[in-house]
């Protein structure tokens, strides 16, 4: 693996002051001083602020990443954020192959991945004992949270690296739920040449073909492009089921000097994926006595069901740095989804049977996010100093139709077969949702010569949702507003001791009224955090937090309102615990990452006296996780053997904890031979084909975990 040149790397000299400016007029400004600086002085490429934004969210050879700009804007080395924080690295990513984001990050401690089982519609897990996949995913820096059933899907395969940040994280990101954010970094061009194809086989039928290029594209190079592309055509454990997927990726960069870089983004992507599948369990969900079910009826499905979705997107990010230590700092993103959902779902079961309903969404969703930041780097009480001043907006709009008609479906316990046809249900709403938040932001990071380092932050956030009967033309809407706020310290010891206390905060708006007409406030989370890292080298880092984390103002049902129309905000949901993790070079032959959790959640505040002092939904109160990397070239050259394990103890699926989704422990292995340019992997998840439940949830069934799955893949570096 490649080793890192110094414990500390420079923090960036971020600076600018076109805040106000659109971006095709920033491109022109900058465009016009950079033909001046070429005029004037020679040119060495890739520009230093490029390499600069590569150290701090570019590529990660080996298990640790040296440095983040996702805990603090500025990037600053992992130790230095006075909060949890975890990358998934580009060798992680390549040496255990996952096929999706929440497998990406199953091994990151505090992380409980698939909460609702084998569901490919989303990437669903929860952080620190709150479910909030759907809506904790950004990419880039910028949100890329589920619209209805939208969810803008990311493969592995399309990104470098993954940062998952643990506890509120509202002063950089605005809107965002009480466990944390997990922000995806998509791979950029690089100035060197990088070819590579791969096919691939494996279990249900599944092949995949799949390429990534990049290289210098200018005679003077200053210009990189890079394509990634991957064809998957398959199926899951599930009966007449879908895992298919097509996506192409193209980035472009300009560094024209030392101070400018602009990098635009896009992809395209087509995916057909099988819904999630819930089934009922005997004595459970439905008198035993009415007879056993088939053992593979869990995986039986209706020809009916589909999943199929077409996405798109197009970004940049722009860099500029001008004298006196100012950086400009720009990223937009513009995305768009279409999605065809049907769904034959399980509903209830009574002594005639089995009950299931039909209903069909067609969505179109789009998306718009940018973050215009200026950044003065100075000195400060005798310390480095970097002032990081932003404005943010997003802006998000879906157009829902379905059609439901509440006609019933009942397959008999004798012959529980769907083999029948299902009718289109006729039309029962279209709906338009839109939201809009604007943020205002400011955050300091103060690095004094001695190891210590203060970070602060505030911001405040106005948001407005409206909703629309698009068949009725009826409309309601609700604006909200937030401030939020952040510090920590941290002191980084000779010895390689770093102990950090840190305070955060985040919010996220609450839609409805109480039962007096009132709109709710927003749902406040905070959380308390100490911690000690040990970085005895440049590719090893032992990590540990204690955490109070609380989420107030929370939603409930008004008990007093016979319709369920009206909501109270009395809720609170407290979760604490313990986090450990080592993570990088273990041995010399070894690398990889060993991480557990201890979650103490609980319900301290409702409006319903019986939750109170029950646990939080899907909170496992213990979690581990260990990979291992063996470089075994002593033994065969070119072979490495990579293994790993992960046990999540039970959870209860709802707040009224009436149902216990059963523990269980999966195990995991990679193959890797390299010979001349040819790699070949072999990876295998959940090993021993472990039969577990993903989630079984309160008089509804249970939907199960991903069985075994074996991929063979070819790859050859051109």
């Amino acid at each position: 693996m490649t080793d890192f040149p110094a414990p500390r790397l420079p923090r960036k000299s971020l600076n600018g002051v076109l805040a106000g400016c659109t971006a095709l007029s920033c491109v022109a400004v900058l465009a016009a001083q950079s033909a001046q600086a070429q005029d004037s002085e020679p040119m060495q490429l890739p520009s230093i602020l490029l390499r600069y934004e590569l150290d701090y969210s570019g590529r990660v050879d080996g298990y640790l990443a040296p440095a983040t700009e996702t805990g603090v804007k500025s990037g600053v080395p992992l130790s230095e954020v006075p909060q949890s924080i975890s990358v998934v690295t580009s060798t992680e990513l390549e040496t255990r192959a996952p096929d999706e984001v929440e497998d990406a990050i199953a091994y990151v401690p505090g992380i409980n991945p698939s909460t609702w089982g084998t569901d490919d519609r989303f990437d669903q897990f929860s952080i620190r004992g709150f479910d909030m996949g759907t809506s904790a995913l950004y990419r880039d820096g910028l949100p890329q949270k589920a619209l209805s059933f939208s969810a803008f899907s990311t493969d592995p395969f399309m990104i470098d690296r993954v940062d998952v940040l643990r506890g509120p994280a509202g002063v950089l990101y605005g809107s965002n739920d009480a466990g944390g954010m997990v922000n995806l970094v998509t791979k950029r061009p690089v100035f060197e040449r990088l070819a590579e194809g791969r096919l691939s086989y494996g279990s249900n039928n599944t092949a995949e073909a799949a390429f990534d290029w990049s290289d210098t594209i200018s005679a003077d190079g200053t210009m990189a492009a890079r394509v990634t592309g991957l064809l998957r055509n398959g199926e899951t454990e599930v009966d007449n089921s879908d895992n298919d997927r097509a996506f192409l990726a193209g980035g472009f960069t300009w560094a024209p000097s030392d101070d400018t870089t602009l990098t635009i983004l896009g992809h395209v992507q087509r995916d057909a994926k099988t819904p999630l599948i819930f089934s009922p369990v005997a004595g459970e969900d439905f008198d035993a006595a009415f007879g056993p079910l088939p053992a593979d009826f869990a995986y039986r499905q209706s020809d009916y069901n589909h999943f199929k979705t077409r996405q798109e997107s197009l970004g940049w990010e722009l860099t500029h740095r001008f004298g006196d230590g100012f950086t400009y700092n720009q990223r937009v993103r513009l995305a768009h989804q279409t999605t065809d959902y049907a769904h034959l779902d399980y509903s209830y079961a009574d002594a005639s049977g089995l009950n299931y309903y039909a209903f069909r969404n067609d969505e179109d969703a789009r998306t718009i996010g940018f973050d215009n930041n200026v950044e003065w780097t100075t000195q400060l009480f005798g310390a480095d100093n970097s002032v990081i001043a932003g404005f943010d907006y997003q802006y998000s709009r879906a157009n829902v139709t379905q059609y439901y008609d509440g006609s019933i479906y009942t397959l008999p316990y004798a012959d529980p077969s769907f083999d029948f046809a299902v009718t289109d249900p006729a039309l029962s709403s279209r709906d338009r949702t839109i939201y809009e938040e604007t943020g205002i932001y400011v955050q300091d990071h103060l690095k004094f010569s001695n190891g210590t380092a203060v970070t602060a932050g505030l911001r405040y956030s106005r948001f407005e949702n409206e909703a629309t009967d698009l068949l009725s033309g009826a409309s309601s809407s609700q604006s909200d507003s937030a401030a939020t706020g952040m510090i920590g310290v941290t002191h980084e010891f000779a010895n390689g001791l770093t102990p950090y206390i840190g305070y955060s905060e985040g919010f996220i708006q609450n839609v409805g009224t109480t039962i007096t007409g009132q709109t709710l406030d927003p749902s406040k989370s905070r959380q308390w955090e100490v911690g000690l890292r040990y970085q005895p080298t440049n590719t090893l880092m032992f990590s540990g937090a204690v955490f109070d984390l609380r989420k107030t103002n929370v939603k409930d049902y008004d008990l007093s309102d016979p319709t369920f129309s009206s909501f109270t905000q009395v809720g609170e949901v407290r979760s604490r615990g313990v986090e450990l993790e080592a993570r990088g070079q273990l041995a010399a032959n070894f690398q990889g990452i060993l991480g557990y959790s201890y979650i103490d959640s609980e319900i301290t505040k409702s409006s319903d006296a019986s939750k109170l002092g029950n646990s939080n939904a899907m909170a496992p109160m213990h979690q581990l996780s260990l990979w291992l990397d063996y470089d075994a070239s002593a033994l065969v050259k070119g072979l490495t053997v990579g293994g790993g394990i992960r046990y999540v103890s039970e959870s209860f699926s709802t707040q009224d904890n009436l149902r216990i989704t059963p523990s269980h422990s999966v195990a995991d292995i990679a193959v890797t031979y390299e010979a001349r340019n040819f790699d070949v992997n072999v990876n295998v998840s959940n090993l021993f084909d472990r039969d577990y439940y993903g989630v079984c949830y309160d008089g509804y069934g249970c939907a199960k975990g991903e069985g075994r799955a074996i991929k063979v893949s070819l790859s050859r570096r051109f």
